[in-house]
């Protein structure tokens, strides 16, 4: 397997979960890994997987913050780590999550074909993507330094 992957850490965490008492645990891909219900009530849970002791960095997406709060009360994002053969998790609320948070320039992603040909059109080809475009580009553009403007003007 993967050491990158966290299918391991899903299923680990997935029985932590109906160990505490959750029903209905469900492991998927989107707004978040798992689901789960506690009272008959749904809880999500973003899994984030290091093998780091010490400090971690990684990513979240702005569909995971998104679910996360649409809401905060129900949602927890999840750093897994494997020691020895335990897996240990911590959970922590989007409040507490975002304290370690910072945006980054944002990427554009791309892909070329090696041989050169035309690209082909992305009509739907990602779901959870939004078209590359110039217009889209410079509304990104705009967005960033209205963000760092007000980041600014804080400090």
């Amino acid at each position: 397997m993967n050491p990158k992957s966290d299918v391991d850490a899903k299923a680990a965490f997935k029985r932590h979960l109906e160990e505490r008492g959750f029903t209905d645990v469900r492991i998927m891909s989107a707004p978040a890994d798992i689901s789960a219900k506690l009272d008959g009530t749904v809880h999500l849970f973003e899994l984030k997987l290091t093998a780091k002791a010490a400090s971690y960095f990684g990513a979240a997406t702005i569909t995971e913050w998104e679910a996360a709060l649409r809401d905060p009360q129900r949602f927890r994002f999840v750093v897994a780590r494997r020691d020895a053969d335990a897996w240990r998790f911590r959970e922590y609320s989007p409040e507490e999550f975002i304290q370690f948070s910072d945006i980054p320039p944002f990427k554009v992603y791309f892909r070329i074909p090696p041989d050169g040909a035309v690209p082909q059109p992305q009509n739907g080809r990602r779901r959870r993507a939004v078209m590359a475009t110039l217009e889209n580009l410079q509304l990104m553009i705009q967005f960033r330094a209205q963000l760092k403007h007000v980041h600014e003007s804080k400090a």
